[in-house]
């Protein structure tokens, strides 16, 4: 496996990317989806929309506004029988990043699809990860971020930005560790 953005070239000149070798690949999954989810919201507010709730899949939310304090919104985990928590989305993001839908299995030992960066190697450590923000594209980022860096790089983070809220489901528990905040969500365990 081929991994390092030493690898990739940007040129802002004329707008490019290319690779140094063969074997890397780019894969904007983790903030693409959240970008389109960012760029429809502004649009439907744009035009005067005031409520709706747009998905990009089972990972990416955008709630505009919210009639009757927002949406709720089951948090799923892989290998759990039951939703770990409800949310209820107001002018807010939701990310989700797990292995739960994308793995392979090789000689009975299943690898996610989320690779850490420092390793090369398949993110190992926790179930699922899941980020509500203002903003989709970086709610899908620190889902990813966290579901690679765990409780740890969450706590730091949220720390520092009083508007973000992880949901941190580390492997072999089925109860979430809640970090952080954000007043467009209202959480309830499960």
């Amino acid at each position: 496996m081929d991994v390092g953005l030493d690898a990739v070239l940007l040129d802002q000149n004329s707008l490019t990317v290319r690779f140094t070798r063969t074997g890397v690949e780019l894969n904007l999954g983790a903030i693409g989806k959240g970008f389109a989810l960012d760029r429809a919201g502004a649009d439907l507010r744009a035009a005067g929309m005031t409520h709706a709730l747009l998905s990009a899949g089972r990972s990416s939310l955008l709630a505009v506004g919210g009639r009757d304090g927002g949406w709720w919104i089951d948090v799923i985990s892989p290998n759990t029988d039951r939703p770990l928590a409800e949310v209820r989305l107001h002018d807010a993001a939701l990310g989700t990043s797990g292995a739960g839908q994308q793995f392979v299995d090789v000689e009975g030992v299943r690898y996610g699809h989320i690779i850490d960066p420092r390793s090369g190697w398949p993110a190992a450590g926790i179930l699922s990860s899941t980020v509500i923000a203002d903003r989709a594209a970086t709610a899908d980022a620190l889902s990813t971020a966290f579901f690679i860096g765990g409780a740890a790089l969450a706590r730091e983070y949220c720390a520092s930005h009083s508007d973000v809220m992880a949901i941190i489901t580390p492997e072999g528990q089925r109860t979430p560790i809640v970090i952080g905040h954000h007043p467009g969500a209202r959480l309830e365990i499960a």
